[in-house]
């Protein structure tokens, strides 16, 4: 049987290296700007299946879903998407409260991530569509994804900050002016 669950979209799961030749061949066919939004789009269409996975398994609607999801203890929530992702063999994340307005997700062994990739800047762009419209779901409003580290950039780490786009825009204001994540974070009111 393909789909155990009929409500549940199904599923393909495809090597790591995949994720990275999609990267590079659309760089090199529309350049890496143009490539960037396309695999953010792509992970945001990805964030279905995420969504109906981590949601408890109920017959009611994703508004029913996501408010469950709501009510759960915070630490038993971020337990649940860390669990998703590993299961799927995405990586180990870790999650903490950075500022008041901004959470962070980081993992050292994030699969989008190409450790030798020699990237001028963070480059998991699937991960931040995917991110963005999970978080967003379960919120019940936008959310915006940034990720500030990255292996594919030589960091220690892959590190994506989300909240609110406003949040988000007055941070990468910050960040464009030359600040580090942690100080532009200090900067943030």
């Amino acid at each position: 049987m393909l789909n155990a669950h009929p409500s549940r979209a199904p599923e393909l799961v495809l090597p790591v290296a995949s994720l990275a030749a999609l990267r590079r061949a659309l760089a090199d066919a529309v350049g890496h700007d143009e490539a960037a939004l396309a695999l953010r789009e792509a992970g945001r269409a990805a964030a279905a299946a995420f969504f109906a996975a981590l949601a408890p398994r109920t017959d009611s609607d994703d508004d029913a879903a996501a408010s469950a999801l709501r009510e759960l203890p915070n630490g038993r929530f971020w337990t649940r998407i860390t669990q998703l992702f590993a299961a799927r063999g995405w990586g180990h994340l870790a999650q903490t409260s950075p500022h008041a307005g901004v959470g962070a997700l980081s993992a050292h062994d994030w699969v989008e991530a190409e450790p030798d990739a020699s990237a001028q800047r963070p480059s998991c762009f699937f991960t931040t569509g995917l991110l963005a419209e999970l978080l967003g779901r379960v919120a019940g409003d936008d959310m915006a994804v940034l990720e500030v580290e990255c292996r594919s950039r030589g960091d220690a780490q892959c590190r994506f900050l989300f909240g609110s786009p406003d949040a988000l825009d007055a941070l990468f204001a910050e960040l464009a002016d030359g600040r580090p994540a942690d100080a532009a974070l200090d900067a943030l009111v």
